[in-house]
C-alpha cells in the first residue's frame, strides 16, 4: 500500500511566515488604492454646489441681469451693487417666496433631497447622502460699498461636512484641516466661497480640498 507523506510542522511554519510576509507588504498598498470615501465627497458636494450655483444664476426668473450703479463710501468710484445673487428682490420657486438675505439659502436647498433640518436653524440641513450643509454663512445680497470690488463682491460661505456632523447624527470628527486635532488624513468639513456673479471657490486654507475638487477645471479657473 502507499503511504502518502504529509507536511511536516516546519514546512507548515515557514509556508505561515512567508503568507506574513506576503500579507504585511501587500496590505498598505491595498489601502492606498482604496477609494478615500471623503475624498469622493469632496468632489460629490463641490460638482452638487457647481451645479446649483450655475443653475441659479442662470435663470432669470430667479436672478434677472440687473445692475445699478452706486457709490463707495468715499464716492470716488462706481461700482455694479445690484447684479447676479445681489439681486434679493422676491420670487416664487415650486410654491414657495424666497427674498431677502435668505433668498440664496433656501433656493440652494430647494434643490437638494433634503433628509433633515437642524434644530437650531433651517439653512443647517442633511441631505439622503448623508452630507451636512450649512449655509447660515451666506446672505441674499450685500450692501452698496461693503466691498473692495465688483470681483470681490461675494454673498458667504457655504459649510460642507461630507459625512455629517454629529449633532445632525452624522460621524466625527466634524473640523476643518486646519482645526486643532485634525489635519490633511481625517478632516471631514471645507467651505465653498460663492461670489455674487456666480463664481465659486474653495477656501484658500482648505488646501486637501482644493486638491480633491480638481476634477472641476473651475476651481482653478476662478
Amino acid at each position: 500500500m502507499r503511504r502518502f507523506k504529509g507536511f511536516t510542522l516546519t514546512e507548515l511554519m515557514v509556508a505561515l511566515a512567508v503568507i506574513g510576509i506576503i500579507v504585511a507588504v501587500v496590505t498598505p498598498a491595498i489601502v492606498r488604492m482604496r477609494p478615500n470615501k471623503n475624498k469622493m465627497m469632496v468632489k460629490k458636494t463641490f460638482y452638487t454646489t457647481e451645479q446649483i450655483v450655475s443653475t441659479l444664476i442662470n435663470d432669470s426668473r430667479m436672478y434677472p441681469d440687473f445692475h445699478l450703479a452706486c457709490d463707495l463710501d468715499d464716492g470716488a468710484v462706481d461700482y455694479a451693487c445690484a447684479w447676479g445673487f445681489d439681486y434679493d428682490s422676491e420670487v416664487r420657486h415650486e410654491g414657495e417666496t424666497y427674498v431677502g438675505d435668505d433668498k440664496f439659502a433656501g433656493l440652494f436647498k430647494s434643490m437638494l433631497n433634503v433628509k433633515s433640518n437642524s434644530d437650531d436653524d433651517d439653512y443647517v440641513f442633511t441631505t439622503n447622502d448623508g452630507v451636512t450643509w450649512d449655509l447660515t454663512g451666506t446672505l441674499g445680497a450685500w450692501e452698496p460699498g461693503h466691498r473692495d470690488s465688483v470681483e470681490d463682491a461675494g454673498i458667504g460661505t457655504i459649510l460642507i461636512d461630507v459625512n455629517g456632523t454629529e449633532a445632525e447624527g452624522g460621524d466625527g470628527p466634524d473640523c476643518l484641516q486646519t482645526d486643532d486635532g485634525c489635519d490633511a488624513e481625517n478632516f471631514d468639513q471645507y467651505r465653498i466661497e460663492v461670489l455674487a456673479n456666480g463664481k465659486m471657490r474653495i477656501h484658500e486654507d482648505d488646501t486637501e480640498a482644493i486638491k480633491y475638487a480638481t476634477i472641476n477645471t473651475s476651481i482653478r479657473d476662478n
